[in-house]
């Protein structure tokens, strides 16, 4: 599986992570790319520039977006840049992109919330709020799309030390909400004067990164270098670096969370935490609803499970898998739309496939294809197989267009698909 290391030996932002992903002279993203992104998501509001800088004595890609908001930063809520994510299209921004950008944003007004107080939704979104910070997370999260990555590392983040000045004033280094949205993980408090690791640079990591550890042997296949716009004196060079490429087979299980022999060649146990509550006093729209808004704190599954409660009466279990990064967001979703006096948590761990989802064109229609590539065991039959999965509303918006059965539509999408893969 296509593995991204992330080396923030001196921070990280958004801009910088951006960069560094365009350093890596791919292909398949390139600024051209982002360009296109960008006129979609903020039409003739903004340019960009991608030049190179030298940090000390490394050099790498600085991205410059510069808007009429550059120098005033507006005050945005959530909802505001959900929609403005909502604009573009599949081709440019596809949906698992446009849902973990939304998810590094939710990160973001969370913590706020925590920090000051209040709902996420009533936040106002200053520094973060602008034009430029959501083609940073929407332009990295449209990259891990096109550039096929699977799996995300990182070692723990420089965060800097002191004090920075921002539109709440004087705060301490790291941020308020660097700190929250990085809660329970170790990080690497040095780095000199000033703010190294903004509350965008630690959204991405909490959103793409299950814990910060060293990847072992790992292969690169391409590297690329992060510029941020300050040069500082002190501290290391103000640089990201960015690998793309494979772990190794022992290294892949190590990161998964365990040293068996029996771990499969193409696939990964990793640890997650299984949730469940018990409700017997909620609608099925309730629950329904309660479950979609799980799912969107970044669940990896929910599902329910009839069962006979107290006094023989009819209940269900709501259950929900999540990383451990997530497992606040999940209880704070549980216990704003469910009646639950309390959960329960149990660490489990799962065997998962190598996963992505591709695009291809049916008759001027874009359709997504799941790719699972099953793990690889020694002496079974079909190994590492592939399996393909046409996403259904897409199959049943062209059989609508087109006037072909939903059988027709499949049977062509997973053609295309196989000769893209081959």
């Amino acid at each position: 599986m296509t593995t991204l290391y992330i080396e923030p030996f001196s921070g990280l932002a958004g801009d910088m992570f951006l960069a560094a992903l365009l350093d890596l002279g791919d292909e398949r993203f390139q600024v051209a790319d982002l360009e296109a992104l960008a006129r979609a998501l903020v039409p003739g509001e903004c340019t960009l520039s991608v030049t190179t800088a030298w940090r000390g004595n490394l050099s790498g890609k600085l991205l410059d977006v510069r808007t009429d908001e550059s120098t005033k930063a507006p005050h945005r809520h959530l909802s505001d840049l959900l929609a403005l994510l909502d604009r573009a299209p599949r081709e440019l921004l596809p949906e698992r992109a446009k849902q973990r950008a939304g998810r590094v944003f939710r990160r973001i007004a969370e913590a706020e919330g925590r920090v000051h107080g209040c709902a996420p939704e009533e936040i106002h979104f200053h520094e973060v709020g602008a034009v430029d910070t959501l083609i940073d997370v929407a332009g990295a999260m449209c990259a891990l799309e096109r550039l096929g990555v699977t799996r995300v590392l990182a070692h723990a983040p420089v965060t800097g030390t002191g004090t920075v000045k921002c539109a709440h004033g004087e705060m301490p280094v790291p941020a308020p909400a660097v700190a929250e949205l990085l809660r329970g993980r170790a990080l690497d408090v040095s780095g000199g004067g000033g703010e190294r690791l903004t509350p965008t640079g630690a959204a991405l990591l909490a959103e793409l990164v299950e814990r910060f550890e060293h990847p072992g042997p790992f292969a690169a296949t391409k590297i690329g270098y992060g510029a941020g716009h300050k040069d500082p004196k002190v501290g290391p060079p103000n640089l990201v670096r960015v690998q793309l490429g494979e772990l190794a087979p022992r290294a892949a299980a190590s990161v998964a969370g365990t040293t068996s022999a029996s771990t499969p060649s193409n696939g990964t146990r990793a640890e997650a935490w299984l949730c469940e509550v018990n409700l017997d006093d909620m609608t099925g729209e309730e629950l329904a609803h309660a479950a979609r808004a799980v799912r969107e704190r970044g669940a990896l599954d929910v599902w329910t499970t009839s069962v006979l409660m107290k006094k023989e009466r009819p209940g269900v279990v709501l259950s929900a898998l999540c990383r451990s990064d997530t497992r606040e967001a999940i209880e704070a979703a549980l216990f704003e739309h469910t009646s639950t006096l309390g959960m329960r948590w149990t660490r489990v761990e799962r065997t998962e496939c190598g996963r992505r989802t591709i695009e291809v064109a049916l008759d001027g229609h874009a359709l997504r294809v799941k790719v699972r590539e099953r793990p690889c065991y020694e002496g079974a039959s079909a190994l590492g197989e592939r399996d393909l999965s046409p996403e259904h509303d897409d199959v049943a918006r062209i059989a609508s267009a087109t006037g072909l059965s939903l059988r027709e539509v499949e049977r062509r999408a997973i053609a295309q698909a196989l000769r893209g893969l081959a």
